[in-house]
């Protein structure tokens, strides 16, 4: 464990020194407004008691002192107000560790891990490496469930809630007379993400198998921030357009008329890809101006056929018992055609955060490498 070994103050910022030879520089107002004391946070539930706009404006160092449990104990000024930091908590800001549940993109052949239900529910270290699966690879694959209606809700239930859309809680997806949606047809679909014109797009969806007795029909994912990465890399003026350009998706029927603006890549504030929203069905003509339509075309074009390569493709079949598990904000998902017969699968939507916020309980324990 690292310690802090020398600390030196002005009046705004203190620079600390660690064992290791790290060095991190502390701006006084930004640890004033993150005080641990019971002043300031909560000592039951940790959350902030004061607002910014209660604070001192020239939050100061009056004095900096190394306690002999390696604390940083600090008296502010102007108002003599003290409090102390363990340096457990500082250094998680000087070095920030990575994030175990961060996405590793598909590499080829990638192969979408199995985990038995009846182990998922009965075993936490099982449970833990499943909800890791998802968080890492976007998927993962429930085996051996009921073959039972409304199981997805329970799957999704086990880590979360379940979240209701226009479809009602669940959904079932087979082939029906005038259907609302493609999905509900034996065409093949070409892959996807789910609801784009939501806003926020549902973060995880469940489809389990209750019958398939047909031929074909086979389930493709496409890992979409692995084929982000390509065309960022390839060409970084088409990725580019495809993650400054709001597009307009839509969905209409007789009941609703949903709408959304959103690029088809999002990137967060570091440039790492979060989003993937690609709906050939459901995206609404480019309102964009003249002059910028032939290179936001040959952009969606190239899109289009990187996410075709079956070299990024994962194939599943699933039989009655299977429930895939994948992330909607990054999964590309589409079948095969099939033929007439028997196939059923019901679907759900979840939240992302509760798969996150269900395995950072208890990081202490060690997750197994798979």
């Amino acid at each position: 464990m690292h310690h802090i070994t020398t600390i030196v103050t002005g009046r705004e910022w203190a620079t600390l020194t660690w064992s290791d030879g790290l060095t991190q520089s502390l701006y006084a107002p930004w640890l004033r407004d993150n005080a641990q004391d019971s002043q300031t946070v909560h000592p039951g539930n940790g959350q902030r008691l004061i607002d910014i706009a209660d604070l001192p404006e020239n939050a100061a160092f009056r004095s900096a002192t190394l306690s002999t449990d390696g604390s940083l104990a600090i008296t502010f000024d102007p108002d003599g107000h003290e409090s102390v930091y363990p340096a457990s908590w500082l250094r998680g800001f000087a070095a920030p560790a990575q994030d175990p549940y961060g996405p590793r993109l598909w590499p080829t052949g990638f192969t979408v891990a199995r985990f038995e239900y009846g182990k998922i529910i009965a075993d936490r270290d099982t449970e833990r490496n499943w909800l890791t699966a998802i968080a890492r690879d976007g998927i993962a694959l429930v085996t051996d469930a009921p073959v039972e209606p409304e199981t997805v809700c329970a799957i999704a239930e086990n880590f979360g809630f379940v979240r209701e859309t226009n479809y009602g809680r669940l959904f079932d997806v087979r082939s029906v007379e005038n259907p609302t949606n493609m999905a509900f047809t034996s065409a093949g679909l070409m892959v996807h993400t789910d609801n784009p014109y939501r806003d926020p797009v549902p973060g995880l969806q469940l489809l389990h198998c209750l019958q398939n007795e047909t031929d074909g029909g086979g389930s493709l994912f496409v890992d979409g921030f692995q084929v982000a990465d390509r065309l960022r890399r390839d060409d970084p003026e088409a990725f580019r357009i495809l993650s400054t350009t709001w597009l307009p998706f839509r969905f209409h029927d007789a009941t609703v008329d949903l709408q959304a603006r959103a690029p088809m890549i999002t990137v967060d504030d570091k440039g790492r890809v979060v989003t993937i929203r690609y709906n050939n069905r459901s995206i609404a003509p480019a309102d964009l101006s003249a002059a910028d339509l032939p290179a936001f075309y040959d952009a969606y074009r190239k899109f289009s056929h990187y996410l075709r390569n079956p070299e990024v493709e994962a194939t599943l079949r699933l039989a009655p018992g299977d429930c895939v598990v994948f992330d909607n904000m990054r999964v590309l998902h589409g079948r095969k055609g099939f033929a007439p017969g028997k196939r059923w699968l019901q679907g759900c939507y979840a939240d992302k955060d509760a798969v996150y916020g269900r395995l950072r309980i208890g990081d202490d324990k060690t997750v197994q490498q798979m």
